[in-house]
């Protein structure tokens, strides 16, 4: 779906809650503008953009190894990775 301000032809941002949304560029220009000025849309807030960053980034946070054992979870995100850490055979133990 197009960015729902016009002239604009980017992808919309589609949210479970406020619905379609100017793409993020024009959330980024709103943003910069005075705070003053009334809006056209809806933006998020800024607590919303820092969950959903976390939201899509999560997996960045993951450590290869919990407790000193190997962290499932980690390896099935990076299974490229198993080799390098030499874990194979300690996972499929579990």
């Amino acid at each position: 779906m197009k960015c729902i301000r016009k002239g604009c032809y980017n992808e919309a941002v589609i949210d479970r809650v406020f619905g379609v949304l100017p793409c993020e560029e024009c959330q980024r220009k709103d943003a910069s503008r005075s705070p003053y000025r009334k809006f056209q849309f809806a933006n998020l807030s800024q607590a919303d953009r820092v969950q959903h960053q976390r939201d899509k980034h999560v997996k960045d946070l993951l450590q290869p190894y919990d407790r000193g054992r190997a962290n499932p979870d980690f390896f099935k995100a990076y299974p490229e990775r198993i080799d390098d850490y030499g874990v194979r055979q300690e996972l499929e133990k579990s």
